[in-house]
């Protein structure tokens, strides 16, 4: 059995410490500007701590309101166990060594046993987990933990791959970097055959974005040429002359 996401954990902040209060964090990034040298007082800055605090708590931050487990909830019984994937889910988690948003597309795929949950749950599992200050390691492998500790699957893999404004402030010449980390559990050959299929559902993804649109019956109806009129029509006569 895969060790539970808080003993992993040890390069993110694992869970609140406190309840979070608003009031303290407006107060706060009215500071922060104040110890930047900036006049928080200035017309564009009057709204600024409450916004930013709104983006931590609301958005950055929010996942600490829920644990995974409660996110996929018990799932329902399936008859037929086997694979199930979900790719491109589009998300954020913020670094915990810079306070700095980064942007994620998550690839799931596991193999369930005797249960499954329902499909809205499994993004909501991805917000819970990555809507904390966390880094990408431990957030792919937190999936992966959840999914096997929640469902009991008998095998998981999460792929997440992200660009960091980390990074980007470093060197905004490598804003497009894409950083790709990967957990799993469960036999390889499992283990592969996920893969392989999170790659083929990838690969079809994309051949289907580039490639360019079918043509419509209606719309070749359209582009087709109207027949040349030849003027006066003429009239319709039997080549075979009747006898005489």
């Amino acid at each position: 059995m895969t060790a539970p996401l808080k003993e992993r954990s040890s390069g993110s902040v694992k869970s609140r410490k406190w309840a979070p209060n608003r009031r303290k964090a407006q107060a706060a990034f009215r500071d922060l500007l104040a110890a930047l040298g900036i006049d928080p007082d200035l017309p564009a800055l009057r709204q600024t701590p409450a916004r930013a605090a709104e983006a931590f708590l609301d958005v950055l931050t929010a996942g600490y309101a829920e644990t995974p487990g409660q996110a996929l909830g018990k799932g329902f019984p399936v008859e037929a166990p086997g694979p199930v994937l979900a790719t491109r889910i589009p998300t954020l988690f913020t670094c915990p060594h810079h306070l700095l948003p980064a942007r994620a597309v998550v690839h799931l795929g596991f193999w369930t046993v005797d249960r499954a949950p329902g499909l809205s749950r499994i993004t909501r599992m991805v917000d819970v987990l990555s809507h904390r200050l966390v880094l990408q390691e431990d957030l792919s492998q937190g999936l992966v933990d959840a999914l096997v500790e929640g469902l009991k699957v008998e095998a998981a893999v999460a792929i997440v791959e992200a660009q960091h404004a980390c990074v980007a402030v470093e060197d905004f010449a490598r804003h497009e970097v894409v950083f790709r980390t990967r957990a799993a559990h469960g036999p390889e050959a499992l283990v592969t055959s996920l893969e392989q299929q999170i790659g083929a559902s990838l690969a079809a993804l994309w051949t289907s974005a580039s490639a360019p649109p079918s043509e419509s019956p209606a719309s070749k109806l359209r582009s087709r040429p109207p027949p040349k009129s030849s003027g006066t029509p003429k009239r319709r006569t039997n080549s075979k002359r009747p006898p005489s």
